[in-house]
């Protein structure tokens, strides 16, 4: 059985130092790119043979120590793979090309260039339609926003800036950092990595990686990195830091921060929200402020482990703060088993996030029957007393259940305008429709929101409706049910008729200080009997 062999294409030849492409660019860019060179194809055995003939003393698996919940083989050879990039001007170049089952354990980088703001690095596994990575450089190696190079030591980025200043003139007083990554990017028939570059580009790269035997029962979890920018964020709207669906787990994240905003101080935007697996099993993580999200206090702190840590920050004066942190999953991985949409609150700030996540390729969400156009009406201040968000409600129910709706509502002698919304993935954020301190929704209020459900005939069907504190729903002006969820998110069942035609369903729902903290997010789906 063949193992994995390494395609070199792309590269010069390998007859030049390291050493001699960083400070003598000029060499290597001589050089003309050379046929790709395939080694002598070789043989893993299996069982793979031990001194003395004791066996194989390994386990058949082993946890990752960047990503305990990825099990990989123990049975493997030990591989390391090196190239000399010297890259054209507008030109791809792949840096490293393996065929067969295997995983990479380390990518080790370094350049000529101070500058590589235009360089990208793409990560295409297993032949993907897609690359699982396509970014810039910078970004995904955690150094965010244009910042200048700082140290990294989370569990799986590590950088190392050189600001040694020397003697020597080969050597720029600022010199290009180590870049490192330790997650691990398994394969089963194919790795590929590539760079891009607008500019030519000089440097070196090394690869440890792991040869498994051909058929190996590898984990079907495949890596993946998304990146995220906004230059301002938008209060109004969640800034993304995950999308995506099938079945998997987040492992990490990097997040910068750079105030624009002075009015308050950078880490006043109540966090961030996971909003978990919206068409099967909906469920919530609500995150606090910046700083606490990943276990800091009181803003930006440089101290670093493998798990949480702030590598940079620049500290102005109290609402003038600049600052990366980043949050590695190892003991508690965020799994999702039909979609995550992990998202943060923002302010006019400028925001960019690197994330990085396991999951199985084309495990698509399933199809969820929930409306996808909304209204609300709110806010109201009938949400901190139990008693109180039950009254002057048939009114209302009234306005909303018309099958074409008025531009406002009447709720008691107060006109409130209508708010047109979209849902995703079952998902119906309420907590941007409407701020009273940019951006943490409002508290002790409620919304009534109405949706229209067609049937064609009259059929039984099950309402499933996901939320924390109270809610009431009415289907065609008539009262379903009057639920608390006061201890938490949780998801309630409904039977239901839905009449031949159009259906008219409202729902109240207000947002208090409990358990699941600010968060004001419902999920409403539909299960056809």
């Amino acid at each position: 059985m063949s193992y994995p062999h390494v395609i070199s294409s792309g590269l010069t030849r390998l007859t030049f130092s390291i050493f001699a492409c960083l400070i003598l660019p000029d060499t290597c860019q001589s050089q003309t790119p050379t046929e790709a060179v395939v080694p002598t194809q070789a043989r893993l055995e299996s069982p793979i043979a031990t001194a003395g003939n004791l066996g194989d003393p390994f386990p058949k698996t082993y946890a990752d120590p960047a990503v305990p919940l990825l099990q990989l083989p123990a049975q493997f050879r030990s591989r390391r793979s090196t190239a000399n990039i010297a890259m054209p001007a507008d030109q791809a170049v792949d840096v490293l090309n393996l065929r067969g089952p295997g995983c990479v354990r380390h990518l080790w980088f370094v350049f000529a260039e101070k500058q590589i703001e235009d360089l990208e690095i793409e990560i295409h596994v297993d032949d993907a339609e897609e690359p699982q990575v396509r970014m810039p450089f910078r970004s995904f190696f955690g150094a965010l926003l244009g910042f200048e190079d700082y140290h990294v030591a989370s569990a799986g980025i590590a950088n190392f800036p050189n600001f040694t200043v020397t003697n020597d003139p080969l050597i720029p007083p600022k010199a290009s950092p180590g870049w490192n990554c330790y997650l691990p990017i398994p394969f089963a028939k194919s790795c590929v990595i590539r760079l891009h570059c607008k500019t030519s580009k000089n440097g070196a790269a090394m690869f440890d990686w792991q040869q498994y035997r051909e058929h190996v029962d590898l984990t079907p979890l495949r890596f993946y990195s998304q990146r995220n920018i906004a230059e301002p964020a938008s209060p109004a709207k969640p800034f993304p830091i995950v999308e995506t669906d099938g079945v998997g787990f987040l492992a990490g994240y990097f997040m910068g921060y750079r105030q624009k905003d002075h009015g308050d101080m950078v880490f006043h935007n109540s966090g961030t929200r996971m909003l978990i697996d919206g068409e099967t099993d909906p469920h919530v993580i609500c995150g606090a402020n910046v700083e606490d999200d990943f276990g800091f206090s009181w803003g930006f702190n440089q101290y670093q482990t493998q798990w949480a840590g702030c590598p940079y920050r620049d500290n102005r004066g109290r609402n003038d703060q600049d600052g990366v942190f980043y949050r590695f999953f190892g003991a508690d991985p965020i799994l999702f088993r039909s979609s995550l949409l992990f998202t943060s609150n923002a302010r006019p700030d400028d925001y960019e996030a690197v994330s990085y996540f396991y999951k199985v390729p084309q495990s698509n969400a399933p199809t969820v029957n929930s409306p996808a156009d909304w209204t609300a009406v709110g806010l109201i201040a009938d949400g901190a007393d139990f008693n109180a968000f039950q009254q002057s409600t048939d009114d209302v129910v009234r306005q909303l259940s018309q099958t074409e709706l008025p531009a406002v509502v009447k709720v008691g002698s107060t006109e409130l305008p209508l708010h047109k919304l979209k849902s995703e993935r079952g998902w119906l954020r309420l907590e941007h429709t409407v701020q009273h301190r940019v951006p943490y929704p409002p508290t002790d209020h409620s919304y009534f929101v109405q949706t229209t459900l067609h049937s064609e005939t009259n059929r039984a069907a099950t309402l499933r409706l996901a939320f924390d504190d109270w809610a009431i729903i009415w289907l065609n002006g008539t009262k379903l049910a009057t639920l608390d969820h006061s201890s938490g998110f949780d998801t309630a069942s409904l039977a239901v008729l839905l009449k031949e035609g159009y259906n008219q369903l409202v729902i109240k729902t207000n947002n208090r200080q409990n358990t699941d903290r600010l968060i004001w997010v419902i999920n409403c789906a539909f299960v056809l009997d």
